[in-house]
């Protein structure tokens, strides 16, 4: 007898926070499916696109997504970062390449309340637009510039210190290693070199700043702020051990609250995990993850997995 799906997750198997929701939705009653990107091979899917109809055999036990289907879970990005990887096989190519469509084309499921929609996440992930999208809803938006020009003078700048970033997230591999691109402060005039190959964000950089975590679920929400030693972080919290940083309850006001409730309607999503910077008395927008780590800030005063758990069951 196949189980018919009522929740559908799309995931990895180092997804260890939707672990929780996964859990939630068992102590719910809900008929959910997880599928981990890493795994399909190691199922039998079949996807009827005009049903639309999934079935999925594995261990002698068949699941069937169709009519049932309340909601998805989509815990992945959409731009393909090195899909072939650094020296990566055919073969394997391939399978990334393949799965990755696959897992894509769940969106003909387009009756199931989705958390969030591929083509809302790909317009979501791009920076310039989240920029365009906040100061639309009011965030103030430090002065930014993409640029490959050297010569220019950033209204950043002003003679001052700005922040260096990469236009999209930046994921390099260098033989075995892989490189994660962070924020820099520094002189434009350091950055500003004439073999500059690659454009770059040059933003106002924000100095004796507070860092905060906004957690958008629906129309919920739940703000952290990042410490060390009692103090914000000078630069990019994320270089800082995660044994050092203290997570603390934050209260936003309700003009900013409103505010990011709104900027994830705008952005079409339902799951937002916003960057906010309190500087010089000001909330500053920095950026959104629109599949962003949520785990490290779900606990007893932040019921995160189960607010995940509770939109998922609802009704279409």
């Amino acid at each position: 007898m196949a189980h018919q799906v009522e929740v559908l997750i799309l995931t990895s198997d180092l997804d260890f926070a939707t672990d929780r929701v996964c859990r939630e939705l068992t102590r719910r009653g809900r008929k959910f499916l997880r599928l981990n990107r890493e795994q399909l091979g190691d199922v039998l899917l079949a996807l009827d696109p005009t049903e639309p109809r999934l079935t999925c055999r594995h261990d002698g036990r068949t699941w069937t997504v169709g009519s049932e289907l309340r909601s998805v879970w989509w815990r992945q990005g959409t731009f393909d970062r090195n899909v072939a990887g650094n020296g990566a096989e055919v073969e394997d190519q391939l399978q990334r390449s393949q799965w990755s469509a696959f897992m894509r084309s769940m969106m003909v499921f387009d009756d199931a309340r989705w958390f969030n929609c591929p083509s809302a996440v790909y317009r979501a992930e791009i920076k310039a637009l989240q920029l365009a999208a906040a100061a639309e809803v009011g965030f103030d938006v430090p002065r930014t510039v993409m640029t490959n020009d050297p010569d220019i003078n950033p209204p950043a700048a002003d003679g001052l210190p700005v922040a260096i970033k990469s236009v999209d997230t930046l994921l390099l591999r260098d033989g075995p290693d892989q490189l994660f691109g962070y924020t820099s402060i520094m002189d434009w005039k350091d950055a500003a070199l004439p073999e500059l190959t690659a454009a770059l964000t040059v933003q106002q950089a924000l100095m004796n700043k507070l860092d905060l975590r906004v957690t958008v679920v629906e129309d919920r929400l739940w703000c952290t702020s990042i410490k060390r030693a009692g103090e914000g972080i000078e630069v990019d919290w994320r270089l800082t051990g995660k044994d050092q940083l203290e997570i603390v309850d934050h209260v936003l006001s309700d003009e900013d609250a409103n505010r990011c409730r709104e900027f994830v309607a705008r952005l079409g999503l339902r799951y937002g995990a916003i960057d906010l910077a309190v500087a010089a008395g000001r909330s500053w927008f920095i950026e959104i993850n629109p599949t962003g780590e949520w785990g490290w800030v779900d606990g007893e005063t932040r019921p995160i997995a189960a607010a995940i758990a509770v939109a998922l069951s609802c009704s279409r």
